[in-house]
């Protein structure tokens, strides 16, 4: 029959009740009793089983001054002082506490059974095992995560703003001129086609378009044949027979022409184009002093009704000039206004004027017209077929 006593599991039983013992002789405090830890153990087969036997007490004379196991410093003799007993004796001092073993009845006797206790706590040293590693490798990820956002963005949210305001700014700074961005207007000019005479100038900017309408002298579209462009500028494809161009620059500043071939018109006609300004024409309507071929035929004859002068196209833009004088228009809403200058009076509606006659005329291509009338203070006009009648009064309150 094997005998248990070599096996690593009796050892560690063993040893476990040697260090009980030990921790009973010094409760005991007898200081000659001390257990023999030089004595082998021996093994005995008792039914089949193999039962630890523990060496018994030898007696060590009190001249061999044996050491306190418990840390405390060792007396001259090696024994207490008489009439002291180990409740009486005076606190140890502190040194290194060893945790009591556990008993040896707490051991199965049972080589499977504690090869199954021996399994378990092999598989919780295992489970903390991982859990500290998963632990560690998640501080790392953790780590690593702050090292390598801190150097790819090393910005704070603050100076990341800051940074694209600025931004903003410089290409703001860059887009327009530098005196900031220009301004935008709607202009309506007559077209002279005489020889010898300037041809108009449209203004243009980058990232603007501008939008050219071709009118005869009633306001009605002139269609339009071809077109030809000069210099760094881009026109949109025009189908034939519109009567609408638009150019837009491909450079901040620069200049060239433009030159328009109207339907059933042997002149063309040529505009200066320059970019880089203080103004851009967002719309530029051009009226020609004639009527196009889609001109509606006129019921009554009107002198002058191909002619346009300055004042007309003035007032036609809404710019009265100085000399004008504005009147008081009862019965219409604001689109209607009336001036006079001398003793004409010049009427701007998008209505029909009916009476009084009218001497001249000129219309843009949204319909609204510019009448030339005399002082007549009664108006009759006609909205989409509606009949109004209106007055027309002096009222120097009336700003100009």
């Amino acid at each position: 029959m094997t005998s248990f006593g070599r096996t690593p599991i009796y050892r560690t039983l063993l040893i476990a009740g040697i260090l009980a013992l030990a921790s009973q002789a010094r409760a005991d405090n007898t200081g000659s009793a001390m257990p023999s830890l030089t004595s082998a153990p021996s093994a005995s087969a008792s039914s089949g089983q193999g039962q630890a036997v523990y060496p018994a007490q030898t007696t060590a004379p009190a001249s061999a001054g044996v050491a306190n196991l418990s840390g405390t410093n060792p007396t001259s003799t090696g024994n207490a002082p008489s009439g002291m007993t180990a409740e009486s004796m005076p606190a140890k001092s502190p040194g290194i506490e060893i945790p009591s073993p556990p008993p040896p009845s707490a051991f199965s006797n049972d080589p499977n059974q504690l090869a199954a206790q021996a399994e378990q706590a092999a598989l919780q040293a295992q489970t903390q095992a991982d859990m500290d590693e998963q632990k560690r490798e998640q501080e790392h990820i953790r780590k690593s995560y702050d090292r390598a956002s801190t150097g790819l963005l090393p910005l704070s949210p603050d100076q990341i703003h800051g940074f694209m305001d600025k931004l903003e700014e410089t290409q703001n700074a860059a887009q327009f001129p530098a005196e900031g961005a220009p301004k935008g207007q709607t202009r309506i000019a007559t077209i002279s086609l005489e020889p010898g005479v300037v041809p108009p100038q449209i203004n243009l900017a980058t990232g603007y378009v501008t939008t050219i309408t071709m009118v005869d002298a009633s306001g009605e579209p002139w269609p339009i044949l071809d077109v030809g462009v000069g210099g760094n500028f881009e026109v949109s494809p025009t189908q034939a027979g519109t009567h609408v161009v638009r150019v837009m620059p491909l450079t901040r500043i620069g200049s060239g022409d433009l030159s328009i071939l109207l339907k059933d018109l042997p002149t063309p006609v040529i505009f200066r184009l320059t970019a880089g300004g203080p103004n851009v024409d967002l719309r530029y309507d051009a009226r020609i002093g004639k009527l196009g071929p889609g001109a509606k035929p006129q019921i009554i004859s009107r002198p002058r009704l191909e002619a346009g002068d300055e004042t007309l196209t003035l007032l036609l833009e809404n710019a009265p000039p100085p000399s004008a004088t504005r009147l008081k228009v009862g019965g219409l809403d604001a689109r209607t206004k009336a001036w006079g200058i001398g003793d004409k009076v010049y009427v701007r509606t998008p209505l029909t004027l009916l009476s009084p006659a009218w001497n001249a005329s000129v219309a843009a291509a949204d319909g609204t017209t510019v009448y030339e009338i005399g002082s007549a203070p009664v108006l009759l006009m006609s909205d989409n077929g509606a009949m109004i009648r209106a007055q027309i009064s002096r009222d120097e309150d009336h700003d100009k």
